[in-house]
């Protein structure tokens, strides 16, 4: 006969970040809330105690987003747009070497739509 585990017992899911830019916010992260854990769904740095360099990275990377992708038009330029994959998925890497202890990345951008 099996052993019975007990809610308490069982241990939460693994968390997984998504990534991706959106309009008027200050960081790229997002977070679906679980039954174990409600996080609200947007988030930043300090939800996953990222590091102060990464947190800049991040709000720099997004802010590079609002500055030269326009949502009716697309981007200024596709330097630019090339510039922005790139550094996302720089960032995306040192992201995924911070929490990988606790978590996933799940890029949501560009090209990229699978962890990492």
């Amino acid at each position: 006969m099996g052993t019975v585990q007990h809610m308490d017992q069982i241990p939460p899911p693994r968390r997984v970040i998504r990534l991706f830019p959106d309009y008027s916010r200050d960081y790229p992260l997002w977070e679906n809330s679980t039954p174990t854990r409600d996080v609200g769904y947007t988030t930043n740095p300090d939800t996953y105690g990222l590091s102060k360099e990464l947190g800049e990275d991040l709000a720099g990377w997004q802010a590079f987003f609002e500055e030269h992708a326009n949502p009716f038009e697309g981007w200024d330029t596709d330097a630019n747009l090339q510039k922005w994959l790139r550094d996302g998925e720089w960032i995306a890497r040192r992201l995924q070497d911070e929490v990988q202890s606790f978590a996933d990345v799940q890029l949501e951008f560009g090209p990229w739509r699978d962890k990492l």
